[in-house]
């Protein structure tokens, strides 16, 4: 049996249907009953649960030998994946595979976001496990939709770095064939997609899609803290810290490890344009 936590999270939601699709046994840990409403139509079993309640985890995790392990960023993450760790630990173990973020496993890389991941991925010492790290998602540009729709600008911390965004679904992807299969014990997995590509590439293929002109536009951080008003601060000032990063080049980097997992290269920018081209228009 697979538990895959942030059931109807981005990855994880794409995860549960790519395991359902496979036939594997599946169980989504989600927050409340609504929640779970969510997952109606797919064939996986739910728990109702948080992460901190050691009761609710030891019913979670009853014949589990699988579990996905993923939880918004927040100041919290660390405390609240190791109290999930604690209760696989008390279940008598399972192999866990730990979504973490690119440069994980790069001691030279910092940011709130590796710290909260490296503090969970220190506590699955003793435990089969294996990290997937990936670079940005796709999905996080719907995001700039409405600056998109209203003004023809795609906002950018970056300026003229190059990124290989990654799908969230080849994302999942690698995870169902990590949960699956066997032989990637103590493993990392850095994901990215199949190109590199700047904003100016991103507002030019949605310029050609929407039939109108779509501008990258640069914008300072206090800007971005504008714009991110009423957000998570301790977020914000994350989401800040990795654009420098990326400003940077330190997301410029292609491997080919989605292609190792899955047999395809993984899907591109304009492959995710053309599937979500509806909430830019």
């Amino acid at each position: 049996m697979i538990l895959v936590t942030g059931a109807t999270g981005t990855v994880g939601g794409y995860l549960v249907r790519a395991l359902c699709k496979e036939g594997a046994p599946v169980r989504a840990l989600v927050s409340s009953p609504e929640r779970a409403d969510v997952l109606r139509g797919y064939d996986c079993g739910t728990a109702v649960g948080r992460y901190e309640d050691p009761r609710a985890m030891h019913q979670a995790l009853q014949d589990v030998d699988r579990v996905f392990l993923v939880s918004p960023a927040s100041a919290r993450s660390a405390e609240l994946e190791g109290a999930v760790l604690d209760a696989v630990r008390r279940a008598g173990g399972a192999h866990v595979v730990k979504l973490a973020a690119a440069g994980v496993d790069q001691p030279d890389r910092d940011g709130r976001f590796l710290e909260q991941h490296r503090a969970v991925v220190a506590q699955l010492d003793g435990l089969p496990h294996t990290v997937l790290a990936p670079h940005g998602f796709l999905q996080n540009l719907v995001g700039s939709a409405a600056a998109v729709q209203e003004r023809g600008e795609l906002p950018s911390l970056v300026g003229p770095a190059a990124m290989s965004f990654i799908d969230a679904r080849d994302v999942a992807a690698v995870a169902a064939h990590v949960l699956s299969g066997t032989g990637h014990d103590g493993a990392t997995y850095t994901l990215t997609g199949p190109r590199a590509v700047t904003y100016a590439d991103i507002a030019a293929a949605l310029s050609e899609r929407l039939g109108r002109e779509v501008r990258a536009v640069d914008i300072t951080p206090q800007e971005y803290r504008t714009q991110a008003e009423g957000q998570d601060p301790w977020v914000v000032e994350g989401l800040l810290e990795l654009s420098e990063v990326y400003r940077s080049g330190g997301a410029s980097v292609v491997t080919d490890e989605v292609q190792r997992a899955t047999g395809s290269p993984g899907l591109t920018l304009e492959n995710f344009l053309d599937d979500h081209l509806s909430a830019f228009r």
